[in-house]
């Protein structure tokens, strides 16, 4: 969706961040040309906003909420349901925690500070999107967007899911706005007001045999993954030995 480069230029002039273009970009960490472009089409991208708000301090979600293009998005923050956490939880993170639950070697190897992967994850947009999706949801998604099945199969599988596409995802599932820019690497799943020890209390209410089950799906996407990709592979080396 992108937000109105007037209201950005407002916005920033509220707070300590340069007025000039180029000791912004530095100040953000983004390329100058980059930034000049998106302020002369008029439109700034929301990694933009979020840059710039965390480079002076400010909360993200807070900074984009001041927009009208998202100024429902930090009134529409809720904790995340236990599917939606363990959705973030890697093919490694569910392994290691199974491993220190079922104690000896390998857990005494594993314990303490252990630090879990945080978004994004490979697989990680495909796996929010199942976990709120109570079957309707994707549908829903292509008559809203005027998206086909197809593409938007690719941008989930892909995390390509656009910010606006990824809100419309929660309020359909009537779960917090801000989710979905958490998987996708946008903002932190802190940011977003996940608890900090979401997965923690998550993992442990699992029983034993459902944390076994948790691993053995993430086993399936993690090949799943590999098996797409090696057949992307051979496919690309098909084509390179008929073009000789």
């Amino acid at each position: 969706m992108s937000v109105s480069a007037a209201a950005f230029k407002r916005w920033a002039s509220d707070t300590p961040l340069p007025s000039a273009t180029s000791p912004l970009a530095q100040a953000i960490g983004v390329g100058r040309m980059s930034l000049q472009r998106q302020l002369v089409s008029g439109r700034v991208r929301e990694e933009t906003v979020i840059a710039s708000a965390r480079s002076v301090g400010l909360d993200p979600v807070q900074a984009l909420s001041v927009f009208s293009e998202y100024e429902d998005l930090s009134r529409g923050v809720k904790p995340p349901s236990l599917g939606e956490v363990l959705s973030q939880v890697t093919l490694e993170d569910a392994t290691a925690a199974l491993l220190r639950r079922r104690g000896g070697l390998h857990a005494a190897r594993l314990s303490g500070g252990w630090i879990w992967q945080d978004p994004p994850h490979p697989d990680g947009l495909k796996s929010w999107v199942d976990a709120v999706d109570p079957g309707s949801i994707r549908m829903q998604l292509v008559e809203r967007l005027g998206m086909s099945p197809q593409q938007l199969s690719r941008d989930i599988t892909g995390n390509g899911l656009r910010p606006r596409h990824l809100i419309e995802v929660a309020r359909l599932a009537n779960t917090s706005l801000t989710s979905g820019l958490a998987v996708v690497g946008m903002v932190t799943l802190e940011e977003a007001g996940w608890p900090v020890d979401a997965r923690d209390q998550a993992i442990d209410r699992l029983p034993e045999l459902e944390l076994i089950e948790l691993v053995q799906a993430k086993l399936a996407i993690a090949h799943r993954v590999a098996r797409r990709r090696a057949d992307d592979d051979a496919g690309a080396r098909r084509i390179e030995e008929n073009l000789g």
